[in-house]
């Protein structure tokens, strides 16, 4: 399958109404799209009606396509919100529209225009890969999941108080009305859940009713002359295969985050746009003591032919890129990236790119250009995440402790700093002080940058290690070494020495052109883990949990129904090596949606594989 999602072939014989030509079907009616979208979807859900009083309000569409039933909620959902509720849509496609196709479309409803112009502003790119726009002014946020229903249904985890499926008509797209995929919708939705669809055909109600909806027809729009809504009879459907990791959430109104780098400033920015009481607790005197205090930061992506987290990594580039941008620190100067050890699947990843060509290209002497990557500023990036939190520096946390329904902070005096309802541990290198997290197999390396006068450069330079644009000058390295303890480090000669030569080997002209004698230095400890991988979810209880699951030890199936042990309301987020300021944003939006139950952004195997307690599920199998 290529890498890339196929894109629709439009026909615009009709200008009132794009039609796909591969399903010889309409966008949405001649008659009136908009109008369409409110008679058949908003009506058949009881919008608005039935986000009344709900604080969060979860809908699926299936069939993205326009925008235009995203559009219309949004309409509704900012006349009729409460204040501080919140409105998740996730949405899925197989076949994604360019923005100048969906742009032309909508520019026929003037109603939503100042809408569709911040909707297009977003506009998703062309991956596999999810994606998630947050409107914070509005407590909306559009989940868009690229791919077949059916695939990406079964996938995904949590629970949706109401449907659209609003793909083409069954007959001519046969697989989004398949059993399989009614039974997912029917696991994803919460009691009570409502669907809505334009469509009334026997074997889409039959299959709805057999997956435990109460199906009716009522009277259809247009020329149209039935519609369907059905509505969610059953109980929660239990897990097919339930995890062996705990996701339990905490629905938390006050967090504390021990941390003041990328990573809890990324969970700090998701916690805050949700309206939650947000505290940060920074051991430093200052912000940018750690490695998140390097003077500039490479955003790009990792490329990887296929893996379980191929898609998380394109997810975290993409979502990196629009965070950053969105907060006024970024220089999206490109990054040129040539092949390294590696070249066979370099040149493969060339020749079937994961991103379409505005964002990847391949240049004329084998490398590739990243065309919207770039260097982010560290501080001015976290301290704009930071604006919605308390911060408190020169507060180190030694121990954690349960109180009741919450947890309890000390400091090294056994003073207790703060009692929270939920804690984020975000410590980087000093990850693994605390006690619950003592398991977690972090290795530390230690990394130093150099910065100073050079030629001006058009874009960034990377092969094993980086060159990069900085304030009219060039900001390169990094050496790698392995480091024993968490201890501060301090910037040496040696280091700038093998940086040096590094940078002579990647491109001698400018190396031949730096000022040395302008050159600054600074030094700072990496978090990686044995997969280099990344780790956030809620922290396991690894005593019990390596007790409840020993089974797996002996090749034993588990058999108890007893939940994953876990430190409730404990969530770590760490181990981001050298890819922190790329993988921070999307981890932090990640731990704070199930903090609160919230639909799922990733599919469960990749979720599964960032997870903390994979490293004791590899501990027994090991055994």
């Amino acid at each position: 399958m290529p890498r890339l999602p196929p894109e629709p072939d439009l026909d615009w014989s009709d200008p009132s109404a794009p039609r796909a030509a591969a399903f010889d079907d309409v966008y949405f009616s001649r008659r009136g799209g908009l109008a369409e979208t409110e008679a058949v979807f908003l009506a058949g859900t009881g919008m608005p009606v039935g986000w009344q009083n709900r604080d969060r309000f979860a809908l699926c569409e299936l069939g993205f396509g326009t925008g235009l039933n995203v559009l219309a909620v949004w309409r509704a959902w900012k006349l009729a919100r409460n204040a501080h509720a919140q409105l998740h849509i996730s949405s899925i496609e197989a076949y994604p529209l360019a923005k100048a196709d969906a742009a032309r479309a909508l520019a026929q409803f003037p109603e939503i225009a100042e809408l569709a112009e911040q909707l297009l502003a977003r506009w998703p790119v062309r991956v596999y890969g999810p994606q998630r726009l947050w409107f914070p002014d509005d407590g909306l946020s559009l989940t868009l999941h690229i791919g077949e229903a059916e695939t990406v249904l079964g996938g995904m985890s949590g629970r949706f108080d109401a449907w659209f499926l609003d793909g083409f008509a069954p007959a001519r797209n046969p697989q989004m009305w398949s059993p399989q995929t009614l039974r997912q919708i029917a696991r994803l939705s919460a009691p009570g859940a409502r669907v809505a669809s334009f469509t009334v055909a026997g074997d889409v109600r039959r299959g709805l009713s057999a997956a435990g909806f109460a199906v009716e027809k009522k009277p259809g729009f247009g020329a149209k002359r039935e519609r369907l809504e059905a509505v969610y009879a059953g109980q929660p459907a239990a897990e097919e295969s339930a995890s062996l990791y705990p996701y339990a959430p905490a629905h938390p109104k006050r967090v504390v985050i021990v941390g003041a780098g990328i990573a809890g400033a990324s969970v700090a920015q998701a916690l805050t746009r949700r309206g939650v009481e947000t505290i940060v607790l920074e051991a430093a005197r200052e912000l940018g003591a750690g490695a998140s205090g390097n003077p500039a930061a490479l955003v790009m992506p990792r490329l990887d032919r296929g893996g379980v987290l191929r898609e998380f990594y394109l997810a975290a580039y993409l979502h990196a890129v629009t965070t950053y941008e969105a907060l006024g620190a970024f220089d999206a100067c490109g990054v040129e990236q040539r092949a390294g050890a590696d070249a066979e699947a370099f040149d493969d990843l060339l020749a079937d790119p994961p991103l379409p060509t505005d964002w990847l290209s391949a240049l004329p002497h084998g490398a590739a250009l990243h065309a919207r990557a770039g260097v982010v500023r560290p501080g001015a990036a976290i301290e704009v995440m930071l604006r919605g939190a308390q911060l408190m520096l020169e507060s180190p946390v030694v121990s954690l402790e349960r109180s009741g329904d919450g947890w309890l902070l000390r400091a090294q005096d056994q003073r207790a700093l703060l009692k929270a309802d939920a804690v984020v541990i975000a410590g980087g290198a000093a990850l693994t002080q605390f006690e619950p997290a003592a398991f977690l197999p972090i290795a530390l390396s230690r990394g130093q940058v150099e910065w100073g006068e050079g030629p001006s450069l058009t874009r960034a330079l990377v092969q094993s290690n980086y060159l990069t644009p900085f304030e009219g000058g060039v900001l390169f390295g990094a050496t790698f070494d392995k480091a024993e303890t968490a201890e501060a480090v301090v910037a040496d000669d040696a280091s700038r020495l093998r940086n040096l030569e590094a940078l002579a080997a990647l491109a001698p002209e400018i190396a031949a052109s730096v000022n040395a004698e302008s050159l600054r230095s600074r030094a700072s400890l990496r978090a990686t883990t044995p997969d280099r991988a990344p780790i956030a979810g809620l922290l396991p209880d690894a005593e019990k949990w390596l007790a409840q699951y020993e089974p797996l030890a002996h090749g034993r199936k588990i058999e108890t129904d007893l939940p994953p042990p876990a430190h409730a309301g404990v969530y770590v987020i760490g181990g981001l090596g050298a890819r922190g300021f790329t993988l921070a944003p999307l981890l932090g939006e990640i731990i704070a949606a199930e903090m609160f139950a919230e639909p799922s952004l990733l599919p469960q195997f990749a979720r599964d594989a960032i997870h903390p307690a994979r490293f004791l599920h590899r501990a027994l199998k090991r055994r």
